[in-house]
């Protein structure tokens, strides 16, 4: 299933207008297949007493990740309420760019199950998530 570059294009301008979006500076890489691959360059206000990215701030990632998946996937129409959402750490991130891939395990009726993973340099796993949700409309949301 190929996105138009338009949708994700318009999609992303928004995002990053405002909010997390702002905040994380997440650009949109590539579609692969049903894969969708973004770009986080984190802030330094992102890092924890150790010196690297807190485990809050990857999870923050992963969720908008995975959710703009959905978005571009129904090609702009659903979106997902979250209900269910487990992150799992592998090993930690310095502030370094880092590769996020997402794909649709199972999108039904009124429920979507979406993997997430970042990485960080030579294609290292830094975390993986499941992320559950409910679907809806995007129609009525407010830009």
């Amino acid at each position: 299933m190929f996105i138009e570059k338009a949708l994700i294009d318009a999609v992303m301008k928004v995002y990053q207008s405002k909010g997390v979006g702002k905040f994380f500076s997440i650009n949109f890489l590539e579609q692969n297949d049903a894969e969708f691959v973004f770009e986080v360059c984190f802030p330094p206000d992102c890092l924890n007493p150790q010196g690297n990215v807190q485990g809050g701030m990857i999870t923050s990632v992963l969720d908008d990740c995975t959710a703009l998946c959905v978005l571009f996937s129904t090609k702009g129409k659903r979106f997902p309420n979250t209900t269910d959402f487990h992150t799992t750490f592998h090993r930690p991130l310095s502030l370094e760019p880092a590769a996020i891939k997402a794909s649709i395990l199972k999108i039904g009726k009124n429920m979507v199950s979406v993997e997430g993973k970042i990485f960080k340099e030579k294609n290292i796993l830094v975390a993986s998530c499941l992320h559950t949700g409910f679907l809806f409309d995007t129609h009525g949301m407010n830009k």
